[in-house]
């Protein structure tokens, strides 16, 4: 029975996957020996099913990633241009155990002024020396971001998200691409 369940769900999935972009129409019927069957041509005895249409969901585009830093309005005192110099957009790291993490900050940040670095949205320990960096980071990619904010909480400077990528050995990937 539970076959017989398989079969007329696979049948019922692809109709619907085949699918047109209206409605459509299918039968149902169960032949004499109790199986279930599904068609998109009439047949004697069947019951017709409506079927409607396929629901359907189109992402909006990805925002673009820029290369160059970006730098807010100037604050009243300063202006700053700040950059993710490491690691670069779309690194690949294989088994890393560590990722480090720098930060260029054009002038130097003011008093009262400080930088915030987050990785996929955990701010990291702030660093007078703009290096911070990430350990056992998961497989996958992740997205740093920069900002310098003045004591108010207003971002002064912005730096282009850089996103970068892990890869963990596994047993069908067991070695680093780069061993091969």
């Amino acid at each position: 029975m539970t076959r017989l369940i398989a079969y007329g769900l696979a049948a019922l999935t692809f109709a619907l996957g085949a699918g047109a972009v209206m409605a459509t129409t299918l039968y149902r019927w169960v032949d004499a020996q109790g199986v279930v069957h599904y068609s998109d041509t009439p047949q004697p005895g069947a019951q017709r099913i409506q079927v409607q249409d396929v629901q359907t969901y189109k992402a909006p585009p990805a925002p673009r990633a820029q290369t160059q830093p970006t730098t807010a309005p100037p604050a009243a005192s300063s202006s700053y241009q700040c950059q993710i110099t490491s690691p670069s957009p779309e690194q690949g790291f294989f088994d890393p155990e560590v990722i480090p993490i720098a930060v260029s900050v054009t002038p130097a940040p003011g008093e009262g002024d400080h930088v915030l670095v987050t990785v996929d949205g955990t701010p990291l320990p702030n660093s007078p020396n703009l290096s911070y960096q990430v350990t056992q980071p998961d497989r996958g990619a992740h997205t740093i971001t920069a900002t310098v904010q003045a004591a108010d909480g207003r971002a002064t400077c912005t730096a282009a998200p850089v996103t970068f990528n892990v890869q963990r050995s596994s047993l069908l990937s067991p070695q680093s691409p780069a061993h091969h």
